[in-house]
């Protein structure tokens, strides 16, 4: 007697909001008809063009539903099976075992739909590194519990107290910038006068000499504007920060780190422990005045995201090793890393450029025009700590691995510190010298890493970055 093969469960839908981003690229066509009459001020043929675009959108409305109803997901044996297309047909199948990340993301607006957008990052990089699919909200609940089961998670991390000393800081920064808002109005009127576009006029109908007064009376406000657009801005990051991170808390449940956070937006990420390829500790000028540090973890295709898992403070390290037993910081700078030959100009060229280039504007502007040097010296500040931070870098930038084989590599980019410890071998390699840097046996080392971010650790000596391996 035959057995029959066992049958598969049938396809389930993608929400609705799946066949709006189909959509969305298609709805440019309707918004060109619409300029000509809108710029013509044309109300017969804006409503015309109105008509037309109603029934382009009833056909574009037709077509996504049709590529919404064949469009599907379902589990096998193993795998996640995935079809797209209506005539041309697309089957992708997703092996569980490498699923790296999944993440949940519920925005305001899917929420009113009860729509999830659901992430799924694998931990090969190949051609499908990731991907994207619109569900609804218990489904894919569900589905992510299937993948990376978190049931007996506990809480090891919520940032309460001093750990949201940064959020904190929001307060003070609202008010500061009120403060700034008043006295830059006041400071405006103060120096054109109460009727500020009358005088605006006369100024302008002045010969040259009057624009130069013009713009010695207007320089001293515009300071004090920019640093208030500093701080509005400063202010509304914070505010997206404290309103991403409400909630948040970390667990880790056998094999899985799970970390969730949101008011308005909420963020859940589940991470395989056993597929973390980078774990970043990032000193940024933050970091530094509040003395705690973010931590970000990248695992296969999925680079670390917006939200590190924890931030700690010197001294908690137990926290580190809690969350990933093999981590380890970089140590601290070896002794004699900078001597023997470490160019200071691969450090200090472009950052001590654009500070030269500064304060000889500075003192330019002091000589000749005062009123511009507030202006420049606000240029001033931000070369200073580009300058101070490829400093350090020329003192701590380095790579090198522990017992455990890991490997460990600090380098500097911009304005942030970064301390790296790579978990994967899954990486690419390449050393490069000049002329120069060999006769000193120096050599810059650049790494790419699995989610194609490439990092480089410049005047490094020459047989220690021959001597690293990448059997992990």
């Amino acid at each position: 007697m035959k057995t029959r093969p066992p049958t598969k469960p049938a396809y389930r839908h993608f929400h609705i909001v799946y066949s709006l981003k189909l959509m969305q690229k298609m709805l440019v066509l309707c918004i060109v008809p619409l300029i000509e009459p809108l710029a013509a001020l044309d109300l017969a043929g804006l409503l015309n063009a109105l008509r037309q675009e109603l029934l382009l959108l009833a056909v574009l409305a037709a077509a996504a539903g049709v590529f919404w109803a064949g469009a599907g997901w379902r589990l096998g044996k193993g795998e996640l099976e995935l079809r797209t297309g209506v005539l041309a047909r697309r089957f992708r199948r997703l092996n569980l075992r490498q699923v790296a990340v999944v993440e949940l993301a519920r925005p305001p607006l899917l929420r009113l739909a009860g729509c999830t957008r659901m992430t799924i990052y694998l931990s090969k990089s190949g051609s499908m590194p990731k991907v994207c699919l619109y569900l609804p909200r218990q489904a894919a609940a569900g589905l992510a519990e299937i993948l990376l089961p978190t049931r007996t998670g506990q809480s090891f991390y919520k940032p309460t107290g001093a750990e949201r000393l940064g959020f904190v800081m929001l307060s003070a920064n609202l008010v500061t910038t009120a403060a700034l808002l008043w006295l830059s109005a006041r400071q405006t009127v103060e120096l054109l006068g109460e009727n500020l576009a009358g005088s605006l006029n006369s100024l302008t109908r002045e010969n040259l000499a009057r624009l130069e007064q013009l713009a010695e009376l207007f320089l001293p406000a515009g300071v004090a504007w920019l640093f208030t657009l500093a701080f509005v801005l400063s202010g509304i990051s914070l505010l997206v920060s404290l309103l991403k991170t409400a909630r948040f808390h970390v667990s880790r449940s056998g094999g899985v780190i799970f970390y969730r956070g949101g008011l308005f937006s909420h963020t859940e990420r589940r991470v395989r422990a056993a597929a973390v390829t980078v774990c970043d500790v990032r000193t940024t000028p933050a970091a530094r005045l509040l003395r705690r540090y973010p931590v970000y973890l990248a695992a296969g295709s999925f680079d670390g995201g917006d939200i590190p898992v924890l931030v700690y403070k010197k001294g908690q390290e137990a926290l580190l090793e809690a969350l990933m037993p093999e981590f380890s910081l970089p140590g601290p700078a070896r002794r004699g890393l900078y001597a023997n030959g470490r160019s200071l100009p691969a450090f200090l060229g472009l950052p001590g450029t654009l500070l030269g280039a500064c304060l000889v504007l500075v003192a330019v502007s002091a000589w000749q025009l005062p009123a511009f040097t507030p202006l420049l010296g606000l240029l001033l500040l931000p070369a200073l700590a580009l300058a101070l931070v490829a400093l350090e870098a020329f003192f701590t930038e380095d790579a090198t691995q522990s017992a455990g084989r890991v490997l460990l590599v600090q380098y500097s980019r911009g304005f942030t510190r970064h301390r790296l410890c790579v978990f994967t071998p899954d990486l690419a390699l390449s050393i490069q010298q000049t002329p120069f840097s060999e006769l000193q046996g120096r050599c810059n080392l650049r790494l790419l890493l699995p989610f194609y971010k490439k990092i480089r650790v410049r005047s490094l000596e020459f047989y220690r970055a021959a001597s690293l391996r990448l059997d992990v």
